[in-house]
């Protein structure tokens, strides 16, 4: 058996979270999440796409910069 005590279920990143699509280097905010694949939307496009969740990142604080955004915050 499994010990889960503190321990907390990933269930992904939240929707609205700005994201890189590693296969293709593309940034994208969340939109949706199945389980195994993102739906991302691109950025200053109407372009959506999936990519399977092992290969997204949390977009780093020197990407948001380059769209005029702040650093990443946790809440």
């Amino acid at each position: 058996m499994t010990e889960t005590t503190g321990a907390a279920l990933w269930t992904g990143y939240r929707s609205g979270a700005l994201l890189v699509d590693k296969t293709t280097d593309r940034l994208g905010v969340s939109h949706a999440f199945d389980g195994e694949k993102y739906t991302l939307a691109g950025v200053g496009s109407t372009e959506r796409w999936t990519v399977p969740a092992a290969a997204v990142r949390l977009a780093t604080d020197e990407e948001r910069r380059t769209l005029g955004l702040g650093p990443r915050s946790v809440d």
